[in-house]
């Protein structure tokens, strides 16, 4: 009888432990972590992983306290169904978590992997941060672009965020939406998808900025019948196969109101069909209901698919009131800007009317397309005179293979190179003797474009810097802050190309042979073979290193065309410890029958050490980067001003990678018959004399705090830490925010040059898995260092998003384009020095009174397995704290 009853009691108890609800043994609100090594709340196997992720999200979608479900890495999740999720939903995951469809997994069209809980639709859902992989050729059974395994579709909803995402290796699209509003699509990046990267359907209010987005079977961005769109910043460019995609930006409409398309600051090359493709269907319709505006983007190399009529950069049909403006066309395949259908001969839609205005672009080198290439190659082309009409105003039109215009005609128009900046490099700022932007810094060149206020009088030309001389720049440029300056006088030098040069190859495995007419050089090495360059250019002209401002050498890609390599190739310049003869140098030799002390070369590096590892310049080409038709820079500077002013004799350049394993290149030669891909020496050379002296100051900044921001202790303030730190490092982020006082430094146009430098702390003498990337935002506001920590920004005053509120390069809340950046290698010991970041940009912004001065905000780019430290303003070493040096005038 006493068991029987303790059976019961056993049993009851089982029952009332079986029954306490599962929130109580959860993380606390608002997160819910799934992962795969048990550490979860929801924990996976890498088998129909959807369940657990699902229960994770039904559990969310049923306890308002909680918002966020968050994917852990490094883990692959492997799902079998749809992830279902709900309203007021965050679904995020660490950057190496990663959703993988099954093999085989055989589910019907527009079945997706990521879909809404109820049919009516889902409002305020974030999807951010983690990786898709839709395992296409694990499902290769199945046909692209026909519905199958969309990443994300949602229908009949509103708010929707997809962010920071990379989605890769699809039949299907990205985020695919409709009947919805309020979309935001940014800082994804979309390799080879089967459709769409993001197609939106009957929608409004959609917004997709910052993506990289490389297309295989469709568009990159797509709307249809959908109005209040904006396209920006981003950067779109094609697979390069027989099934590549075709536009880089489609907007279609069949009905309704299409108005206020605006597409803008995109770089879309190479795309398979035309940049921008507009295709009206509708037929007759009132002009009221649609508008397109396309401006200041940049197309090069578009339209490059052999099978089909309908490339080019802009592509357009049906469509009213379109304004193309400010927009440079470079080597495009049938022609710029083109009205057609599918067809030559395809009349289009019915209806007239059609209006498409294109002012102030520059056309250049236009290129028949592949089929059916005759009468193809104009700048710009009108296949439907009858129902359309382009009308041409103050554009530059240059070099296009077939002529300018088929079945246009203009008036306003120009034909004159318009002298871009460098070409090759892709590079469409105008030169300008009074002021051109580089990327960096202002420089002047020796003549001018006549593209520089060449524009429509009709267009707002506000956002050019003084001298704008009140009216717009023609090109990519025109109305922005970047536009080239107008005016005559000289502020500085010019920048002139060194003609005279030789280079040799010297190669590890033919020692004595001399590579004096090679069309290439190499660097890195292959085969258990190394290979490095020696070069010199003539610099006789220049007498005193005060003349030269700065050196840039330039070299071309050469080899391995569209492959990658299995390591980095840190590309390093010497300085060649005797002079050599080109007849006769080699590996083993520098002169006939002259050995050099080290097969290889001699050499001394920036501190005069024999054969030392302080190069005078660097770069780094990731394995993993492609050959781009673009000359890669290395900053001599430093080298030739010790030439230029006698302290050493001219020996020129010995170029090496840092590492020779596994990581060959090579680049086009003095000697390879291509004038534009060559190797460059360009020196800025200081002009003689200026009409008004200029006293150039430098100044450390001294006045500084500094406080560490670490994700494991959320709300305690390091104020007085010995160091800064950023990266992560157990599963803990770290960054750091700082500010220097730049009250004496009042106006931009003082400060020409701002280095921010930070001593290395730890870990020492050892090295890390992952590469450390540093980067530089503003500070989206005030902060108090008495207070701040992760969680907050002053006392009982919360950052909007834990671990700092910040604003990019281009603005962006929370982006990605940092103000200055530097990688540190994983591998790379400390060395007992500082780091330097160029943050000349962000100090202008604060000594011009554009923003608040709210510091620096510092963080590494991925935050894991990569932490690093810094000495601090605290560290009581003041060789080795942090400085902040101002070059101004």
């Amino acid at each position: 009888m006493l068991k029987r009853e303790l059976v019961v009691l056993f049993l009851v108890g089982c029952f009332i432990i079986s029954s306490i609800p599962t929130a109580s043994c959860r993380t606390p609100a608002p997160m819910i972590y799934v992962s795969g090594d048990g550490s979860g709340d929801f924990n996976c196997d890498g088998k129909d992983d959807h369940i657990q992720i699902n229960q994770a999200l039904k559990f969310v979608a049923e306890n308002s306290a909680y918002t966020t479900v968050h994917l852990k890495g490094p883990f692959t999740y492997v799902i079998d169904a749809p992830l279902l999720i709900g309203s007021n939903t965050i679904l995020e995951g660490d950057s190496d978590a990663v959703i993988k469809l099954v093999d085989h997994a055989g589910w019907d069209t527009m079945i997706p992997l990521i879909k809404q809980m109820s049919s009516s639709g889902i409002t305020n859902v974030t999807i951010r941060g983690f990786e898709v992989d839709v395992n296409h050729d694990g499902n290769a059974e199945l046909a692209k672009g026909k519905g199958y395994y969309n990443i994300i579709y949602f229908l009949y909803s509103s708010d929707v965020t997809v962010h920071d995402m990379y989605m890769h290796d699809g039949h299907g699209d990205g985020l695919r939406m409709r009947n919805s509003n309020n979309i935001k699509f940014y800082n994804n990046t979309v390799y080879k998808l089967g459709h769409d990267g993001m197609f939106a359907i009957e929608c409004s209010n959609v917004e997709a900025w910052n993506n990289t987005i490389t297309c295989r079977t469709n568009s990159a961005l797509r709307v249809w019948n959908s109005n209040n769109v904006k396209f920006h910043d981003n950067f779109i460019d094609s697979f390069y196969h027989w099934s590549a995609g075709g536009p880089g930006i489609q907007v279609e409409r069949s009905k309704g109101d299409m108005n206020n398309i605006e597409i803008y600051d995109n770089v879309i090359t190479n795309t398979y069909g035309p940049g921008i493709w507009l295709i009206g269907t509708a037929g007759a319709y009132d002009k009221s209901l649609s508008n397109v505006y396309i401006h200041n983007n940049i197309f090069y190399g578009s339209g490059t698919n052999p099978s089909i009529e309908w490339v080019g950069g802009i592509l357009g049909s049906g469509f009213h009131n379109v304004l193309i403006e400010n927009n440079v066309f470079d080597g495009v395949h049938n022609a710029a800007v083109v009205n057609m259908y599918s067809t030559d001969t395809n009349t289009g839609p019915s209806g007239t009317g059609f209006t498409t205005t294109v002012r102030n672009n520059i056309i250049v080198n236009t290129v028949q397309r592949t089929k059916n290439a005759a009468g193809t190659g104009y700048g710009v082309i009108n296949r439907l005179p009858s129902s359309h009409t382009i009308v041409m105003e103050n554009n530059c039109l240059y070099d296009n293979t077939a002529g300018n215009y088929k079945n246009v005609k203009s008036t306003t128009d120009i034909y004159v190179d318009p002298l871009f900046a460098d070409q090759s490099s892709h590079d469409y700022h105008l030169k300008s003797v009074a002021g051109r932007w580089n990327g960096n810094t202002w420089v002047t060149d020796s003549k001018s474009s006549l593209c520089i206020d060449a524009g429509s009088a009709s267009s707002a030309y506000s956002n050019e810097l003084e001298d704008n001389g009140n009216r717009i720049n023609i090109g990519a440029y025109g109305n922005t802050k970047y536009a080239s300056k107008s005016g005559t006088i000289k502020q500085e030098g010019s920048s002139i190309a060194v003609e005279e040069v030789y280079d040799n190859r010297l190669r590890e495995a033919s020692p004595d042979v001399v590579y004096q007419s090679s069309p290439f050089i190499d660097v890195g090495g292959m085969n258990s073979v190394r290979y490095r360059d020696i070069m010199w250019f003539d610099l006789s002209e220049y007498t005193d290193s005060t003349e030269v401002s700065n050196a840039t050498l330039s070299l071309y890609w050469y080899y391995p065309a569209k492959s990658s390599r299995p390591e980095d190739t840190v590309i390093e310049v010497y300085r060649p410890a005797s002079a050599w003869n080109s007849n006769y140098v080699s590996w083993n030799k520098k002169d006939k029958d002259v050995s050099w002390k080290n097969p290889g070369g001699d050499w001394y590096d920036k501190n005069g050490v024999s054969q030392g590892n302080t190069p005078y310049a660097t770069i780094t080409i990731k394995g993993s980067t492609l050959p781009d038709n673009r000359y890669y820079k290395l900053d001599v500077t430093e080298l030739v001003k010790e030439y230029t002013s006698g302290k050493y004799e001219n020996t020129g350049f010995l170029i090496k990678a840092r590492a020779e394993s596994n990581n060959y290149i090579a680049f086009y030669s003095s000697d390879c018959g291509i004038g534009s891909k060559g190797p460059k020496l360009s020196i800025i050379k200081k002009a003689s004399s200026v009409t008004v002296p200029v006293v150039t100051v430098n100044a450390t900044v001294t006045d500084i705090m500094d406080n560490r921001l670490r994700e494991a202790s959320p709300d305690v303030v390091y104020q007085s830490s010995p160091f800064i730190d950023v990266g992560g490092m157990n599963s803990v982020r770290y960054r750091d925010i700082m500010w220097f006082d730049l009250n004496e430094h009042p106006g931009s146009t003082e400060v020409s040059n701002a280095v921010l430098s930070l001593y290395w702390y730890y870990p020492a003498e050892s090295s890390r898995p992952e590469d450390t990337v540093i980067e530089v935002y503003r500070p989206a506001s005030a902060w108090n260092s008495n207070y701040v920590s992760w969680n907050k920004k002053d006392k009982d005053v919360s950052w909007k998003n834990p671990g700092g509120d910040w604003y990019d390069k281009n603005g962006v809340s929370q982006g990605n384009t940092p103000y200055a950046t530097i990688t540190i290698k994983g591998s790379t010991l400390p060395d007992n020095r500082y780091y330097k970041l160029d943050v000349t940009e962000l100090v202008k912004e604060y000594t011009s009174g554009k923003y608040e001065n709210t510091g620096f905000l510092i963080k590494a780019r991925t935050e894991s397995n990569n932490y690093i430290a810094f000495y601090s303003s605290d560290c009581g070493i003041e060789s080795k704290e942090p400085k902040l040096q101002l070059v101004y005038s």
